[in-house]
Formats: structure tokens, C-alpha cells, sequence
């Protein structure tokens, strides 16, 4: 009788300890999805408040939440978050600055611009027209729609890339700035932390005469073939980071010429545009 009553008093700790991690686990789950999804509101509220006020740093407060969100969605996604979850936090995102850009009716590639004077962090720069003419003389951090220029072929949207806060972790990563650095230690930078952090598998680029190959393994390749089509003018914070960052380590500007997804990943063509001084 005490054997049975000790092994019944065994089994009902174990069961209490299993039920307890349960709710602790479940309760986090909660916390999590909260956490995430307010980020994703905040950042989506100041993102268009600051569009319509034509308000830089209310975007990038905005682009930052949205991130944050991404990252804490993504951080959770295996255990915790059903993939369904993450589609529907990254996709209206993504669609919502599409809309946007349709909205302007900017036709333009996406530009991603290395850092200098007027930019100390960079930024993207979407052309009214596809015959475009860049005068980044003219941009800075607080300039949103640029409409104070020579003629229509200067106009566009000024926003800060949706990757500029994945740039700062390569840089971490890689201890020191890629500023010049070249395309090589830009694909192994970003390859090492973007797997590290489960958003790709790796990253591969390949330059020739005119720009670069890109070839991106991401973790959710759902997204990216439902969005695949606006990627060349809005692309996700991944591919953002990794042009913005090509665009730092070759101190060029680069055009987004394309996005296709292939059985290798999302391959991304990108176009040399020549560096900050021959367009200022």
C-alpha cells in the first residue's frame, strides 16, 4: 500500500511538473504573440503617419517596429508560432508599402544608396520613372517624397531600407564597418548571420561586368513567392539588408533589377551604378 501510494504520488508530481511547463510554455507563447503583433501595429501606425506628414524619422521609428516584430515572430516561429502566424504578420506589411509606391505610381527600380554625407546610414530611393536621374545632392534623413528637384526624372521616394537594422548585426558580426569592403565579405557576413538568426539557409553572390547575381536560400519561401512580383521596388527586411550592405561594401549605389524565385532560391539581379560622387 505505501508502494502504490508512492508511486501514485510520483506520477502526480510528474503530471503537475508537465501541466506547470505546459501553461509557463503556453503563457509565453501569449506573451510572445502580443509582444509581436503591438510591434507590428506601432510600427505600421507610425509608418503611414509618417508617409502622410511626410515624417522621416516617424517612418523610421515605424520600419524599426516592424522589424523588431519580424524578428520576435521569426525568433518563435519554430517552436511557438504556427507558420500562418509569421505569413500574416510579413505579408500585409510588405503589401502595405507596395501600396504605397503604387499608389505614388513610381515605376523605378528600388536604388540602395551607400552611406555618406546626407545619409550617414544609406538609404533606398524609388524613381517616379524607370528613366530616372539620381541627385542624391539633393537627399537627406529628413526627406521623404523628393519633389524639389530640376526636372520629373529626379522624383521619387526617399525611405529607409527595411534591412538597415539586419546591416547593423553584420556589422557586428563582422567587428568593424563593410564599408568598402567588397562583395566577397558581404555574402559571408550576411550567409553567417542571417542563418544564425533562421531567416536564410545562405547567401551566394556572383559579380560580373555590369553588377550582381544573387542567390538567397530563405527560411519561408511561401513569402516569398507570394510576394515576389513589388520585391525589385519593396523588398523583405533579408533581401534589403543584403543589397543595402552590397551597396556599403562596394560603395556603389545598386539598382534592384529583378527578383525570381528558382530551385536554388530567390535570385536577384542587381545593377552597378557607380559610386556617390558621380551622382552628386
Amino acid at each position: 500500500m505505501s508502494s502504490s501510494f508512492s508511486s501514485n504520488s510520483e506520477g502526480n508530481d510528474k503530471h503537475f511538473k508537465v501541466n506547470g511547463f505546459k501553461l509557463a510554455r503556453d503563457k509565453e507563447m501569449r506573451m510572445e504573440r502580443v509582444a509581436g503583433a503591438s510591434l507590428a501595429v506601432i510600427g505600421a501606425f507610425l509608418l503611414i503617419y509618417g508617409a502622410i506628414n511626410s515624417n522621416q524619422s516617424q517612418i523610421n521609428l515605424g520600419f524599426a517596429g516592424l522589424f523588431l516584430s519580424f524578428v520576435v515572430f521569426t525568433f518563435k516561429s519554430k517552436e511557438y508560432v504556427k507558420r500562418e502566424a509569421l505569413d500574416n504578420l510579413i505579408l500585409p506589411y510588405v503589401n502595405m508599402i507596395k501600396k504605397m509606391v503604387d499608389d505614388l505610381g513610381l515605376e523605378g527600380n528600388a536604388l540602395y544608396i551607400p552611406p555618406y554625407e546626407n545619409m550617414p546610414e544609406g538609404g533606398t530611393f524609388i524613381p517616379l520613372h524607370k528613366d530616372f536621374d539620381l541627385d542624391l545632392g539633393r537627399m537627406d534623413e529628413d526627406t521623404v517624397f523628393l519633389t524639389n528637384v530640376a526636372n520629373e526624372r529626379q522624383m521619387g521616394l526617399v525611405i529607409r531600407p527595411t534591412g538597415a537594422e539586419l546591416v547593423k548585426k553584420f556589422e557586428e558580426h563582422f567587428e568593424g564597418s563593410l564599408d568598402g569592403e567588397g562583395y566577397a565579405t558581404v555574402e559571408s557576413v550576411s550567409s553567417s548571420v542571417l542563418r544564425a538568426l533562421d531567416l536564410a539557409k545562405g547567401v551566394h553572390i556572383d559579380e560580373n561586368k555590369e553588377g550582381f547575381r544573387i542567390v538567397v536560400k530563405p527560411t519561408n519561401t511561401e513569402i516569398c513567392r507570394a510576394s515576389i512580383e513589388g520585391c525589385n521596388q519593396v523588398a523583405c527586411p533579408v533581401c534589403s539588408s543584403i543589397l543595402l550592405a552590397l551597396a556599403k561594401g562596394t560603395n556603389e549605389v545598386i539598382e534592384s533589377e529583378s527578383f525570381a524565385t528558382t530551385q536554388h532560391g530567390v535570385e536577384i539581379k542587381a545593377k552597378k551604378l557607380g559610386g556617390v560622387r558621380e551622382w552628386m
